[in-house]
């Protein structure tokens, strides 16, 4: 997710399911300095945020976080993620799929058929990410052929 208005929908969604009951509880990882730092500003901001919002903060007084989610803040976490068997939920910043945190995610993940990649953002022609929507056989990701058997998702 881009680190600065998806990354916020996205937690603003999940924390509504979440309290809602419709989001299992699941671990939630937030895998991207950029996106917690910009988080943080607008947790700082919820003046200049819609009426949803506004209306939401009387039941709920972090529209971007809930018991599940876990911030990871440095490289060593971020690289624990890749060895996780149980089911989680990683957003991560994506820079179309092309560098960070997400390339290394989607490498350790790619060839396990249990995975899902949603795509909800932007991605330029040429990118692992636009490549990923194509929904080909193999892709390469430093300089390493992988098989796709993930489910590839764009919203």
């Amino acid at each position: 997710a881009f680190s600065i208005g998806r990354t916020q929908e996205i937690l603003y969604k999940l924390d509504q399911l979440y309290i809602s009951g419709q989001l299992p509880e699941v671990p939630v990882y937030l895998d991207s300095p950029l996106s917690m730092n910009a988080t943080e500003i607008y947790k700082m901001h919820y003046e200049c945020m819609d009426e949803d919002i506004e209306q939401f903060l009387k039941s709920d007084d972090n529209p971007f976080g809930w018991k599940h989610l876990h911030y990871i803040t440095d490289k060593f976490e971020s690289k624990l993620l890749n060895e996780k068997q149980e089911p989680c939920v990683i957003i991560s910043a994506s820079g179309m799929a092309e560098a960070g945190r997400i390339k290394h995610h989607i490498f350790h993940n790619i060839e396990d058929a249990k995975n899902t990649i949603l795509i909800v953002g932007y991605c330029a022609k040429g990118t692992l990410g636009e490549k990923l929507v194509q929904k080909p056989e193999f892709v390469k990701i430093f300089g390493i052929e992988k098989k796709v058997k993930l489910m590839v998702k764009k919203a």
